[in-house]
């Protein structure tokens, strides 16, 4: 038999196009059967929660050394409203451009103690207090209710910490809403409202992105910012000029630095170092906030393929790797048996680091699940394929290279 090059081919064939359409048809109906079974739920909820790019976070780390001074974490425990009207007092004496306040106070208690408060609430105008936005369903953005404190001690700038996917308590925390509308008001988030004063090109220029929801590039954990824990803002000796002219995010880290982590608004977050199986979320509210502002202010977005581009150039992939595999099984049978596999593995690991390198250098998301079903469910197909297009031969002749000779 005479070996005819793959280049030699014509490129386009009705034969591979329609297997390829069929194969993404079938890919995508299995897609629903699976995530509508019930009995496989477990299943769905994790492959629904599990992303590639996790991996550069939770065991690369490519950002591990990053630092970003101009935000400064403050650590407010579990210290009661005097104490935490002290620290804000020892706050804004060193001048800081802007706090975040990342906790409420539902109610009034002390008059005395509570006035205390509300005047370093409102005094100079340099307070963000918490806000949370409640409804059926946050992705739709149908919110029924505006949680925040008591009005007595209600700023005028307010942002939303609300934060987590579809489940907050189990979901892992990619994504965040920048912009919400609520009767009427259009409500920023906390990380947005304080670059928003802090510096007010970037939060142009994230405002003029129109994204619903914004994947959060992650530079680290507690340790990627500057942070003062429950006691250092009291200490005389504790040196508090850097606050001067940096965004100050005052909420919940912990009873202190040296307590392990508890369950306190605490989120799991791509930073996790365990992917799957984990027992434990791993980042605090308000540390995300902190990472959210350093992506706005150092204008490092992550940007996202549109699904239609996505299908598109998957579709043309899958298309050249079933023509491929086709010819070179047509042409070196007992061959391809043998290299089959590893082709496969290996063809699967290339598209993955290609993701990877697009992710981590360019900032740039492709959903990998477009490539990589209809790959690997390929060899099955063909099997069923093949023997619906026998079932058809029987009642309407068809000339296809899928059919045995």
């Amino acid at each position: 038999m005479k070996f005819v090059p793959v280049w030699s081919y014509k490129w386009f064939k009705t034969d591979f196009f329609f297997a390829t359409l069929f194969l993404f048809i079938s890919v995508f109906l299995l897609g629903l059967i699976t995530f509508n079974l019930s009995f496989l739920n477990p299943i769905s909820k994790a492959l629904a929660d599990f992303n590639f790019s996790d991996l550069l976070y939770s065991k690369l780390n490519t950002n591990q050394e990053t630092i970003d001074t101009n935000i400064v974490l403050v650590n407010i425990g579990h210290l009661n409203r005097s104490q935490i009207t002290e620290q804000l007092r020892i706050i804004k004496e060193h001048h800081p451009k802007i706090i975040g306040f990342d906790g409420f106070f539902a109610q009034r208690r002390d008059s005395a103690i509570d006035g205390h408060l509300r005047y370093q609430f409102l005094e100079g105008n340099k307070v963000v207090m918490a806000c949370f936005l409640t409804g059926e369903n946050e992705i739709s953005g149908e919110f029924d209710s505006l949680e925040t404190s008591n009005p007595f001690f209600n700023s005028r700038l307010k942002g939303f910490v609300n934060l987590g996917g579809a489940n907050p308590t189990a979901s892992t925390v990619r994504k965040f809403s920048p912009i919400e509308v609520y009767k009427g008001d259009t409500l920023y988030a906390m990380a947005v409202q304080l670059a928003r004063v802090y510096n007010p090109d970037a939060f142009r220029k994230l405002v003029n992105r129109k994204n619903d929801r914004e994947i959060i590039r992650y530079i680290g954990n507690r340790d990627a910012f500057i942070g003062f824990d429950v006691v250092d803002i009291f200490d005389s000796l504790t040196d508090l000029n850097i606050l001067k002219n940096k965004i100050v995010l005052m909420g919940y880290i912990g009873e202190s630095f040296q307590h392990p982590p508890d369950l306190e608004d605490i989120y799991y977050t791509p930073m996790n170092p365990e992917i799957s199986g984990r027992s434990r979320p791993d980042m605090y509210g308000v540390v995300i906030h902190a990472n959210i502002a350093s992506m706005i202010l150092s204008e490092n977005y992550i940007n996202t393929m549109p699904v239609w581009l996505t299908i598109l150039i998957s579709f043309m992939v899958c298309y050249f790797y079933i023509f491929f595999i086709t010819w070179f099984k047509a042409r070196k049978p007992w061959l391809f048996e043998v290299v089959f596999p590893v082709f496969l593995l290996f063809f699967n690991v290339l598209i993955i680091y290609l993701f990877f390198l697009l992710y981590q250098y360019y900032h740039y998301e492709i959903h990998s699940g477009y490539f990589l079903a209809p790959i690997l469910l390929f060899p099955t197909f063909k099997t069923y394929y093949e023997r619906s297009l026998m079932i058809i031969g029987r009642h309407i002749k068809i000339n296809s290279i899928f059919l045995p000779k």
